[in-house]
This record gives C-alpha cells, sequence and structure tokens, in this order.
C-alpha cells in the first residue's frame, strides 16, 4: 500500500471499521503497528455485543491526550512526527508506552528537555517506565534550572515524594538555600488551596510532611533564619533551638548536659561545597611498573571514582611515562571561573602542593601532574608502597574558590584597544610551577574577544630551570564570523614603574584569517631581568608588574 493511499485513508476515513471520538482508523493498519490493538480487536471479534461491533459506535479513550493520539495515528499510518513536540511529547510517550510501539517511544524522547512543557512529569514517567538514562537527563536540568523552575505553575502540581526527592539533592543549582525555602511554602500554599483549606503555619507544615526535613535551614544566614523563618511558626520551637544553637556553635554538635538533635541536614550542597577528596589504588603495582610507557589505568574501565565540587566533576587519571614515572592527574569539567589548589598525599605529608587557575569554561581535561620515580615510589622506607597488598595509592584533596579577575583598564574604539593587565605578589607568582598563568578579562574589538595571557615559561635561552615570564594575546572569533580575514598588529608592553624609564615594547603584526581562533603573539622576559631593579620594571614596594597590549584591527586587503 503506497504512501499516498495510507494518508489518503488516514484523512478521509474511507472504509473505516473503527471509529474513535476523534477520527476513524482501519483496524488491519493498527493491528500490525501495535500488539495491544491486535489483542484489544481479537477480543472484540469473540463479543456478539462489542463495543466494536458497529462501525457507527464511537470508541473513547479517556487517558490519552486528543493530540498525542493523533500523533500517534499519524505516526502508524505515514512514519510522519510533524506535529510532535515538546508540548506534547510526554503525552505521546503515555500513548506510544500504552499501545507498546517502541519506535515511537525512542521518537519521543528524543524531543530536547529544554523544550519540555512540564519536565516533572517527563521525570515521573521516566521513572515509571524505568527510562534510567532519561530520567538521568530530567534531573540534570532539574539541577540546573531549579530556580527557574520552582517559580513555574508545572512546580505546583508535582507530588510530596517528588517534592522530597527534588529538595534531597546536593545536586540542586540554587543560589542561596532560603529559595528552597520560598518554593516549599509556594508548594504548600498551592497544595492548601487545591484541598480547600486555610493556609496556617500548622496546614503548611502538614502539607510538605517529610520535605520539611530536607531543606538545610541551618545553612540559612542568621538573618534570614530569625527574619522570614521563624516569624512563619512552620518550625517547632525545639527545631528554632537546635538551629539557632548551630549557628552559634556551628563545630559543636550538642551542649554538656545532653545532645540537641538536629532534624536538619547541614551539608552544604555541591554548589557551595568547596573542598573534596578523591582515592585510588594502584593494585599489582610490580607489574603496573614493568609495563610499557605511557601504558595507562583509568578507572573508566571499571566504576569511575568522581567528586563532585563547585558544581565540577573530578576524575583520577594517572599513566607511567617516560623514565619510568608515574603521571598523577586531576581531569576536571570546568563551568565557572575558580581557583584550584591541588594537594598530593603521601605517608604523613604532603609531598607536595600546587596551585593554579581555570579561567574559562572550554577546559575539559585540565588537571595537575606531578612525577615521583618508580624506584622512589615503592622504595620501602619512604612509606608510600604496601609490599604485602602490592599496592600504592594516591590521593588528591581539592580546594576551591572562586577568582577575581586581574585589573583591566580599557580604551577603546572600534578598531583599537589597550589593555593592562597588574600582576600583583610578583615574587610569589615567579616561584609558582611552569605554566602557571594569570589573565585580563576579556575585551571585545571589531566583534571579536582578546585576552591577555601570562604565564611562567622556561627561558628556552638560559639554563632548563630558569623560568621567564612569557605574556601572550589570545583572540576567540565570534561563532557568526565566516571566512573573515583581518589585519592585526600589537604592541606589547612592560610598563615601566619609573618616570625616567620608557616601557620595553615589542610589536607584532599578523592576519586572522578564515575565523581561526587563538590568534597570539608571544613575548617572554626572564625573571631575574624583569625583577632587576634598574630596569624600571618591578615595584618592589608593591610586588607588582603591569604588563600592555595595544592592538589594532582592521579588515585585510584582498
Amino acid at each position: 500500500m503506497s504512501q499516498l493511499v495510507v494518508k489518503h485513508l488516514l484523512s478521509t476515513g474511507e472504509d473505516a471499521d473503527v471509529y474513535f471520538l476523534l477520527l476513524p482508523a482501519h483496524k488491519l493498519i493498527l493491528k500490525h503497528a501495535s500488539d495491544v490493538f491486535e489483542a484489544m480487536f481479537r477480543f472484540d471479534a469473540k463479543k456478539e455485543f462489542s463495543e466494536f461491533a458497529s462501525a457507527n459506535y464511537p470508541v473513547e479513550v479517556t487517558d490519552v491526550e486528543p493530540a498525542a493520539f493523533k500523533v500517534m495515528l499519524s505516526f502508524i499510518y505515514t512514519g510522519e512526527l510533524a506535529e510532535l513536540n515538546g508540548d506534547n511529547a510526554m503525552a505521546v510517550l503515555y500513548a506510544a508506552k500504552k499501545y507498546n510501539i517502541p519506535s515511537l517511544v525512542d521518537a519521543s524522547l528524543q524531543i530536547p528537555i529544554s523544550e519540555l512543557r512540564n519536565v516533572f512529569l517527563a521525570y515521573a514517567l521516566a521513572k515509571l517506565y524505568e527510562l534510567e538514562n532519561f530520567a538521568y537527563h530530567c534531573l540534570f536540568y532539574i539541577d540546573e534550572n531549579a530556580d527557574t523552575l520552582f517559580k513555574s505553575e508545572e512546580f505546583l502540581q508535582i507530588d510530596q515524594k517528588l517534592l522530597c526527592e527534588i529538595f534531597g539533592r546536593d545536586e540542586l543549582q540554587i543560589r542561596e538555600e532560603i529559595s528552597i525555602w520560598n518554593a516549599a511554602l509556594h508548594w504548600a500554599d498551592a497544595k492548601c488551596r487545591q484541598n480547600c483549606i486555610e493556609r496556617s503555619a500548622e496546614n503548611r507544615r502538614a502539607v510538605l510532611g517529610p520535605a520539611l526535613f530536607k531543606i538545610r535551614f541551618p545553612l540559612f544566614s542568621k538573618e534570614d533564619f530569625s527574619e522570614k523563618i521563624v516569624p512563619s511558626g512552620v518550625l517547632s520551637k525545639g527545631e528554632v533551638i537546635a538551629i539557632n544553637h548551630f549557628h552559634s556553635f556551628p563545630n559543636c554538635h550538642g551542649i554538656s548536659d545532653g545532645l540537641i538533635p538536629m532534624p536538619f541536614p547541614t551539608n552544604g550542597r555541591i554548589s557551595d561545597r568547596k573542598k573534596g577528596t578523591l582515592l585510588m589504588d594502584i593494585k599489582k603495582m610490580s607489574e603496573f611498573a614493568r609495563e610499557e610507557i605511557k601504558s595507562s589505568r583509568h578507572k573508566l574501565k571499571r566504576k569511575m571514582e568522581t567528586l563532585k565540587i563547585m558544581r565540577n566533576v573530578w576524575a583520577f587519571t594517572f599513566c607511567t611515562m617516560a623514565q619510568k614515572k608515574i603521571r598523577i592527574g586531576v581531569a576536571a569539567f570546568i563551568r565557572p571561573l575558580f581557583e584550584l589548589s591541588l594537594q598530593k598525599n603521601g605517608a604523613e605529608n604532603p609531598i607536595g602542593t600546587l596551585t593554579d587557575r581555570v579561567f574559562d569554561n572550554k577546559s575539559t581535561n585540565w588537571g595537575f601532574e606531578n612525577f615521583i620515580s618508580v624506584t622512589e615510589l615503592m622504595e620501602p622506607n619512604n612509606g608510600f608502597y604496601n609490599k604485602s597488598e602490592n599496592k600504592v595509592t594516591l590521593a588528591i584533596d581539592v580546594t576551591m574558590k572562586e577568582v577575581k579577575m586581574e585589573k583591566l583598564i580599557l580604551y577603546q574604539c572600534k578598531s583599537k584597544g589597550a589593555f593592562f593587565i597588574e600582576i600583583g605578589k610578583v615574587s610569589e607568582f615567579a616561584q609558582e610551577i611552569f605554566w602557571s598563568q594569570r589573565i585580563s578579562e576579556t575585551v571585545h574589538i571589531k566583534g571579536f574577544s582578546w585576552k591577555i595571557l601570562a604565564q611562567i615559561r622556561k627561558n628556552l635561552l638560559g639554563t632548563d630551570n630558569e623560568k621567564c615570564l612569557g605574556f601572550r594575546l589570545l583572540c576567540d572569533a565570534p561563532k557568526e564570523a565566516k571566512n573573515c580575514s583581518l589585519e592585526c598588529s600589537a604592541t606589547f608592553r612592560i610598563v615601566s614603574q619609573k618616570k625616567d624609564v620608557p616601557d620595553f615594547k615589542d610589536e607584532f603584526n599578523d592576519q586572522l584569517l578564515n575565523n581561526k581562533l587563538n590568534w597570539k603573539s608571544f613575548h617572554s622576559i626572564s625573571f631575574d631581568e624583569l625583577m632587576e631593579e634598574e630596569n624600571g620594571f618591578y615595584n618592589r614596594e608593591d610586588d607588582k608588574v603591569t604588563l600592555a597590549i595595544d592592538v589594532t584591527v582592521k579588515e585585510a586587503k584582498t
């Protein structure tokens, strides 16, 4: 049967032998698409007085939305999904599950979660139908957009069980914990209205039930708690005392006469968490040490141990490298701007502590590498190697905090820009490891994004361990730029701190062609020369150096 004929039958109902309230259909086509329809029609044929016996008797499907039923019939007849969208996707999923049409189930799950009319309903259906991957992505979307979703009408329709699950999640991305309280009151008041009961403190507490104890009241500020929570009357006197005691003595779990029970969680959510520790055991160490150079063991081969800190996921990776040394790395999926401190622990004391920074959300494999020879690692006197178990344990303690970007001064016109980066505590910066870096804020010139990147590098003209300060100009083209061709000139300056000493200058010219990203020119100077007082670049009193780049951009001549 051709596609045109099938479409004609669907649109006209010609020769239909079953009538739904919405439109006529054909049993033969429905039976071939769904074993549920086949069983229904087979059962009907055995009944002498069936609701389907008369072609004029309409069949009412009460639990499937009309629009979703039409989408399902259109898919059965033509395979087309033109009417499937975020508004009806979950209703179509329900219909596809009810009538057992797997291909339509899969199609319903392809709608982006951000386009779904009700992500809470989507999550409930995902749990009902044991769609683990879809459920995970629904929860992830709820976590990421909690502040917005809590203000939606759909949030007011969820049941108490789902409310408990959401409020209890560590992963909720909220600006502050009090937004959970505001959402709880909003939801409780809606339930009071639905049940036609007074919106009193007692009724609010009753409808919230166990969800109330998922709110992390101890994390509220003292002012918010005393001014907004206590006057509501929802908490009992004992609960108020416990939280006030926690605010006064956060490191004490009780008083000398007896413990004060705390019925509310005191741990921060992931967005508030600043510290965490990752552990990994290298088992069969003696065998691992004999493997080929660059052979690796990732926990991805087993179950990766991950740690979520401030909305970032951290994981271990390690491998044997040149000269039989072990490489210890940390990989992170980065979103916001954070400063990162990493520490590798040995037998009793840390082997080393390093600090570095992550500057943008493009870094997906940022990590710290520290090397130790296998011989040193397995030396019994060092205490790192457990010979009886043939095992070494690696640990990294991660501490994160928000970074204040370096000071930026901008003088900008349409095609020119001059910007500065002040590096404070230069004497300390000079002691950091190679590739440690500082970065300026973004400057927009000709629609492109420009930054200064200052970095500790090896002095190629000096000894292996001699450090120099390098700084470069980074440029990212906008997404909409296609086949662009620009002429770029830049003057790199180390700004003099003395009136009688001119700035050090170096000029570069280049072309940025075909939307090439990360155009960069590079200049470096040894720290010894940079901090030499006679040169005038280093302000010893402020322990500061100022770098500047003047940029001119114009369209290239073809």
